[in-house]
């Protein structure tokens, strides 16, 4: 068990209270599935469904888990209804993993808690630096926007290695409302970028979509700032359409900001994350845009080559910056750029990544740089 979070040992200490149809929710990557669910498929449970919004963790457990589990920016996309009643399933238990974004926990608890049956219990586990020793507030707060008054009851049901598991229990006999379906409109923001004169003041007209969990949520971070200031131009060609790739694409502020300035282009947004996914979709839809939106974990689902490989790569593992995954980027990136194709991302400045860059391309330009972040760039 010493490959499991504190937080997955903790539920697992606790997996004899989990019976019948269970739904597990925002799953933790890099947990083993067979640490992790091959344990909790005990006699007990009738049914366990898997739900993530990180296509890393789905890859592991679509491998080895024969569950369905599904990659989904909105869980209640996959549970379905009812043609007859309007219902969706319901649930005996309900096991949540403490998101780091807080609104992005009330996001996906206002989706799950209603579909508690008489009696059911939800669990939220996480870790102490995760936000959990504050999020009994939280699961009260939401459970009194989308619960009927008193028909809940909430307890901190165990803590272990610096994580806690809160339960909140569905009073029995309660009378199953219909269910209102859920939609993410209310939860998303719309925002437009900043005034700023370095800027091309065309982009002004674009209004981007976030969604709870997303990167930078409804705000532009400093060092897709300085990018958006340096957006790299793509000669036009007669001969074929130009091919771009947002890489890590967040909002897909940068991808969109590139297709405002250039319609002609063919984009592609790539992300690990589904609600990133989702709020690209819907801004490309809102700015009357079009693009490949795809999930991949870095190079995995990406086959074609560009002329333009673009990104603010968020190369971290934890608190610690990841260099394997920096370097596996960028030695790949040029596998994946055309014949004078450039790979340009944005980084802090203290990175090591212009050294990566040489070693792989044999040169490294040095666009643009602030106090804090450089946009390096290189080409094949």
């Amino acid at each position: 068990m010493s490959s499991l979070s504190p937080a997955a040992e903790l539920l697992l200490r606790n997996q004899s209270q989990l019976k019948g149809q269970v739904l597990m929710a925002h799953l933790p990557v890099g947990d083993g599935v067979d640490n992790l669910i091959k344990p909790l498929l005990t006699s007990g449970v009738d049914c366990l469904h898997l739900l993530t919004d990180d296509w890393r963790s789905f890859n592991d457990l679509n491998a080895f888990v024969a569950q369905e589990p599904r990659f989904l920016p909105l869980f209640q996309a996959y549970l379905g209804q009812d043609q007859d009643s309007g219902l969706l399933a319901a649930y005996d238990h309900i096991v949540l993993f403490m998101p780091k974004a807080k609104e992005q926990a009330r996001f996906l608890m206002a989706q799950l808690l209603p579909l508690l049956k008489s009696g059911a219990q939800f669990w939220l586990v996480g870790e102490n630096n995760g936000g959990i020793k504050s999020a009994d507030k939280l699961i009260l707060a939401t459970a009194e926007a989308v619960l009927p008054e008193g028909s809940y009851q909430l307890s901190k049901a165990d803590k272990a290695k610096k994580s806690m598991l809160i339960s909140l229990q569905r009073a029995y006999d309660i009378e199953q409302a219909a269910y209102q379906p859920f939609g993410a409109t209310p939860w998303q923001l719309e925002w437009q970028l900043p005034e700023d004169a370095e800027r091309l003041a065309l982009l002004n007209e674009l209004t981007l979509i976030s969604l709870p969990g997303v990167f930078s949520h409804g705000r532009l971070d400093e060092g897709t700032a300085l990018m958006l200031k340096h957006l790299p131009r793509i000669k036009e060609s007669k001969l074929r359409q130009r091919r771009v790739l947002d890489m890590g694409c967040g909002t897909g502020v940068i991808g969109l900001s590139l297709l405002k300035r250039t319609p002609e282009l063919a984009l592609t947004f790539c992300d690990v994350n589904a609600m990133a996914l989702e709020a690209t979709r819907r801004s490309l839809a809102l700015n009357q845009m079009t693009g490949d939106v795809v999930a991949s974990d870095m190079w995995q689902g990406i086959t074609e080559r560009f002329d333009l490989i673009i990104s603010n790569p968020p190369f971290h593992t934890g608190q610690k910056t990841d260099y394997d995954l920096a370097d596996r980027f960028i030695r790949q990136a040029k596998q994946h750029l055309k014949r004078n194709g450039e790979l340009r991302i944005v980084a802090n400045r203290f990175l090591k990544y212009p050294d990566i860059i040489e070693a792989s391309f044999g040169h490294c330009e040095r666009i643009a740089e602030t106090g804090k972040f450089c946009i390096w760039s290189a080409r094949v």
